[in-house]
């Protein structure tokens, strides 16, 4: 009885190690039939951007071998100049910065992928390899549907106001009054070319490409000088200076001339110039994508203006 005991339990072990080794080799079979991507990730079509999304890589030990233009075949490249690769824990971006590929620390891929605001598809290839298995992902990116300004944060940089007073955008003219009574002169068109401006700067990624051309206008903070507002309004958001006129429609400037007088007179203008941080978050309408511009706004603005007889 023992002896029967024995041996049955050392058949036991024999079934055993075979099933180990048959559900073992069935394991590593299935593996190597698996794809390194899912299939409903290789070709993807986009109206968005997106940040830190996750694409599994069904391996162990994976790379990303190459990242290339679709239509042309050009390897892209980082910052550097080198082919863009990703084999180790860690991010590479490419030189342009609208794309950035990260290997994380579960191996998985994770990807944040910049709006494209041209007209015209961006499409490119990522290639994974793995041992002798090489599969790709295609992506064809389309410029969002409209892109909308959720949110303003602007910040006057402390110190950046300068006061000066200048004849800039001034011209002159000479006044007569040849009757024997006092009159009022128009002398509106000495001021007729002194403008405000406004300046945006900003080096990050499509700071001015979501913008609607037909509606680029956007609010900025009111000037306040001693308590009073000397500016409020919208100005034109491009990467450009904009200037808007300081006489408005029907405005008048007049000066009151004595009887029997000639004159020659020019204008004078005081100008403020101010400096302001600005961080705008925008969304992409379609999809929601969410996405921040920095930079610098520059304003010089009228304050008054006056006469000087020369």
């Amino acid at each position: 009885m023992q002896k029967l005991l024995k041996l049955s339990s050392i058949f036991s072990i024999v079934i055993l190690s075979l099933s180990m080794l048959t559900v073992t080799s069935c394991a590593k079979f299935a593996l190597d039939n698996e794809g390194l991507i899912d299939p409903s990730l290789k070709n993807l079509t986009l109206h968005t951007g997106f940040t830190d999304n996750i694409i599994p890589i069904h391996a162990d030990i994976w790379t990303v071998s190459y990242v290339r233009e679709a239509t042309t075949g050009e390897i892209l490249r980082d910052s550097t100049g080198k082919a863009l690769k990703l084999e180790n824990i860690g991010a590479v971006q490419l030189d342009k910065g609208w794309l950035k590929m990260e290997k994380t620390n579960k191996n998985e891929l994770k990807l944040t992928l910049l709006e494209n605001f041209n007209s015209r598809p961006r499409n490119f290839v990522i290639g994974i390899l793995s041992a002798d298995k090489k599969e790709e992902i295609s992506f064809t990116q389309n410029r969002g549907e409209g892109y909308e300004l959720l949110k303003k944060e602007v910040e006057e940089v402390k110190g950046s106001r300068k006061i000066t007073v200048s004849a800039e955008g001034c011209g002159s003219m000479e006044l007569r009054n040849n009757s024997n009574r006092e009159k009022k002169v128009d002398i509106t068109s000495i001021f007729k070319d002194v403008k405000s401006s406004s300046l945006f700067a900003s080096s990050d990624y499509g700071a001015f490409d979501w913008v609607n051309q037909q509606d680029s206008l956007v609010s900025m903070d009111e000037l306040l000088v001693d308590g009073v507002v000397h500016w409020r309004g919208r100005v034109p958001y491009i990467a450009d200076r904009t200037f808007e006129e300081y006489i408005k429609p029907g405005s008048k400037e007049e000066l009151l001339l004595k009887p029997h007088t000639t004159i020659r007179v020019r204008g004078q203008v005081k100008y403020l110039e101010r400096t302001c941080r600005y961080t705008f978050t925008i969304k992409n309408k379609t999809s929601g994508n969410r996405f921040e511009v920095q930079g610098i706004w520059k304003q010089k603005i009228p304050l008054s203006t006056c006469t000087v007889l020369e």
